[in-house]
This record gives C-alpha cells, structure tokens and sequence, in this order.
C-alpha cells in the first residue's frame, strides 16, 4: 500500500505542478502582451499629443507678436483652450518651457495656469538635463517625476518648438500617469493567481479520483506480481474491462509473465540449444585430426595445426560453460582478463579454423588485415566475439558465396568488420538480432539451429570492452561491424 500511496502523491505533484507552470507560462505571455501593447499605445498616444501640443505652442507664439489687445487676449484663451482638451484627451499633464527650462504653461484637462518671472512662480523649472536632451536629441523620453516636478511617476515625452529657422523657441512636455499602467498590471495578475489558485483545486480534486480509481485494479496487478515473485509463474491479473491504459497495462504486465516462464522453460533446455555453439568446432578438431591420420596435413604442418586444435579444445570447455557466463556478464562478476596481443594474428588463425566448411561449401575469404595490430583487451572474450561472427557468416552464406573480413584501427579503436553474401536478415529480425534468446527466422538459405545466445554474448563481450556493435543487411550482402578501444 506505501507503494500505491506514493503513487497518487507522485501523480498529485506532477499533475499540480505541470497545470500551475503552464497557466503560470500563459499568464506571464497574457501579461507581457498587455504590457508591450500598452506600451505601444502609450507611445503612439504620447507621441500625437506632444506634436500637436508643439504644433499649437509654434502657432500661439509666433502670431502673438503679429496681434494686440483683445485679439491676442482671445489668441490666448484659444491656445489654453486647445491645450486643455489635448490634456483632456491624453489623460495626462502638458508642460510648456523656455529653454532655460523656466516653466511658462501647465495644463491639465480642467485648469491652465501660465508662468510669468514677475509671478511669484518663476522658481518652477523643468530639469535642466531634461530641456538639453530634449534640444539636442530632438526628443526627450523618460518614466519618472521630471527630477520631482511630478507628484508621481509618470511617461514624459518632450519636444523642442522651433522658430522659422530652426532654433529653439520654447519646449512642451506631455505626461502621462504610470499609475493606470501599474494598476491594470496588478488586476491582471491577481486575477491570475485567482485562476491558477481555483485550477489547482481542480486538479486536486480530479487527480484524487483519477488515481483511486486507477489504483483499485493496480491492486490486482500488485498481488499478482507478489505470487509471481514467490515461484509461482502460473499467476496472471485479471484483465479489465475498461480498454484504458491500465488494459494495456494488465496485458503487458501478463505478456512479460508469458516471456519470463519461456524464458524459465528455455533454461531447463539450455543443454541442448548450446549444441549450436559447440558443433562447429568439434568439427573442426575432427578435420584437422583426420587430416593428420590420413596424411592430408603433411608432417611439418601437423606442429601448427595441433595448436589449433589444442586452443579449440580449451575454447569447448570454456563454450561448456556459456550460461554460467551469460549470467555472470550480465551480473557484471565477470571481470575482465586484458593483456596485450596480436589480434592480427588471432583473426588468420581463427579463419583457417574454419578451412574445412569454407572448402567445402566453395566460400572464398578475402582477407583486408594489417600483418599486425596489437590491442590490449580479454583475449578469450575477443576471440569468443571474432570467432562467433565467423561462424555466423560461414553458416549463412550460399554455396559459392563469398566472406570479406576487414580489420583496422583509427582514433584509438579497433574496428573489425566481417561480410559475407546470401539472402541476408530480414528487416523484421534485424533489430532483435543481438537480444537473449532471440531465434528469428532469417530466411538466409540454411536450416541453422540457434540456442538464441551467441550474438547476445558477443553485444555483452563487446559492451564490456566499452565498445559497440551493429549489424546491416541489404542488396544481398550482411555485415557485421564492432570496435573497441586499441588500449
């Protein structure tokens, strides 16, 4: 039961965690697009008010020298007028300077008030550094209090009016509020955290009943599985009705209890199925050994071929042994025995062990190896590999065919590369050629019995080495390929 409460935690978090960051991440990309479109209509609305706003103050300040008395009076009361309702429209302040930043016009959208020197008020000033960058640069942008003239933050733009010959009359500033901004910012983000607080509750409540009532049949598998665990391979779960994932659970589940008691039955046959990796030399012994009786292999060869015999007599003792292997690779007991060695050397020896079938199914060898190249690694785990794939080609290739053997070292590795011709591996086969016990059918021309290990112990052999090995069929010829490292 700990096991099925941890779970619904498991699930719990996850679900609660992947719901709150992905409406966390929405609401942040919600946010940000609020933000950049408010901006982008704060600026364009801040940059039409401040030209109209110098546009204006250009007008009012050259035709007011042109009129007197009443006239300049109702000039005047026209331009605080337009200036008011740009004020009104823009939601914001307007500030009209000299360009000694002396405060000359303030109007908002209900009063305008205007700056003499002889007012009382002539103290008001727009930031000098404010007024020079707005005269110099052509503009000035900014998000703050003007040096403090503003009671609170605001966006200013501000722009020089220029007489007929371009110089600087006078400058308006046009101030927006940042308070809207910030207000609205913190509306969208509580509301946000509302909704990510409300989902959350959600996803409490329905991953509480997803997982109870997923749990309820993970019980029958878990019971199961505890009978399996004591001997009894016979014990299966019961399949729901449902065609959900805990369906393809159960069968999966009872799928791998089908491929563990095979795999218990291919054990207790394990004698028998090895017969495929002790059959070919044993019948190499017994064709040097007639060669030598009946004087084939003449006498001052016989020296060198009982050492091949020799060496394949202590390999079928060792092959004997090949399960109790299996298992002690896989369990990593096996530790490896490496020392240096002419693998050059190993690779001829190993392709004359095999003189005899290649005669006498009119195979050719063509042999593309260095005439030496010493590794350091298991010696009897590399032949075990070299030797394997020989015989592997040698079964599978047709009358007549041919095997290429390629051997070189580059960056450090060894790569040994073995072809040989005939139908080749099937594309269904290709990829579970190197599992435990796999027996496909390759249809490549031989009535071959496999015990389903040999390839297996090669992959093992060659991982162990911190190598790899691949296999690739096709246009009537397979190859196989693996590399160790030279040291």
């Amino acid at each position: 039961m700990k096991g099925l409460k941890s779970i619904f935690l498991k699930n719990f978090v996850i679900y609660s965690l992947v719901v709150m960051l992905s409406f966390t991440a929405l609401g942040g990309a919600f946010i940000y697009q609020i933000n950049r479109y408010s901006a982008e209509e704060r600026q364009s609305i801040l940059n039409s008010t401040a030209r109209r706003a110098e546009e204006s103050t250009a007008n009012y300040m050259v035709n007011q020298s042109n009129v007197m008395g009443f006239s300049r009076e109702l000039l005047e009361s026209s331009f605080h007028l337009n200036m008011m309702q740009l004020a009104g429209n823009l939601g914001g302040v307007i500030f009209v300077c000299d360009t000694s930043g002396q405060l000359l016009l303030l109007a908002t959208d209900e009063t305008c008030y205007t700056y003499s020197g002889d007012s009382g008020q002539s103290g008001v000033t727009v930031p000098e550094e404010s007024v020079q960058t707005a005269i110099q640069e052509g503009r000035f942008y900014e998000m703050g209090t003007l040096s403090g003239l503003l009671t609170s933050p605001h966006y200013t733009l501000g722009l020089p009016v220029n007489d007929d010959q371009g110089q600087p009359m006078a400058l308006t500033f046009v101030s927006l509020s940042a308070d809207a901004s910030l207000k609205l910012f913190l509306n969208i983000s509580s509301t946000f955290i509302l909704m990510i607080f409300i989902v959350f509750l959600l996803v409490l409540v329905v991953t509480y009943v997803m997982v109870d009532s997923t749990v309820r049949p993970l019980r029958s598998i878990s019971a199961a599985a505890r009978n399996f665990g004591r001997g009894d391979f016979s014990s299966r779960a019961p399949i729901p009705k449902r065609r959900d994932e805990l369906y393809a659970l159960t069968v999966s589940f009872n799928q791998m209890a089908d491929a563990i008691e095979n795999m218990e039955n291919q054990r207790r046959d394990l004698i028998a199925n090895v017969s495929h990796d002790l059959r070919t030399p044993m019948t190499t012994i017994g064709g040097f050994i007639d060669g030598i009786l009946d004087g084939t292999i003449k006498p001052e060869k016989q020296e060198y071929y009982l050492n091949i015999v020799s060496e394949e007599i202590k390999r079928l003792s060792r092959l004997a042994n090949s399960m109790v292997e299996v298992s002690r690779l896989e369990s990593g007991e096996r530790a490896l025995s490496k020392t240096a060695f002419d693998i050059s050397e190993m690779v001829r020896r190993i392709v004359l062990g095999f003189e005899r079938q290649l005669s006498d199914h009119q195979i050719d060898v063509d042999l593309d190896i260095p005439d030496k190249l010493e590794i350091t690694a298991d010696h009897d785990a590399i032949f075990q590999v070299v030797y394997n794939l020989m015989d592997n080609a040698v079964k599978f290739t047709d009358e007549g065919g041919k095997i290429i053997v390629y051997l070189s070292s580059k960056s450090g590795r060894m790569q040994f590369n073995i072809v040989n011709t005939g139908p080749g591996i099937g594309p269904e086969a290709i990829d579970h050629i190197f599992e435990r016990f796999y027996k496909g059918d390759r249809s490549r021309g031989k009535k071959v019995t496999s015990s389903g290990l040999g390839l297996y112990i090669v992959k093992t052999l060659v991982n162990r080495h911190g190598g790899d090995i691949y296999a690739k069929s096709g246009n009537g010829q397979t190859e196989f390929c693996f590399t160790i490292p030279v040291n």
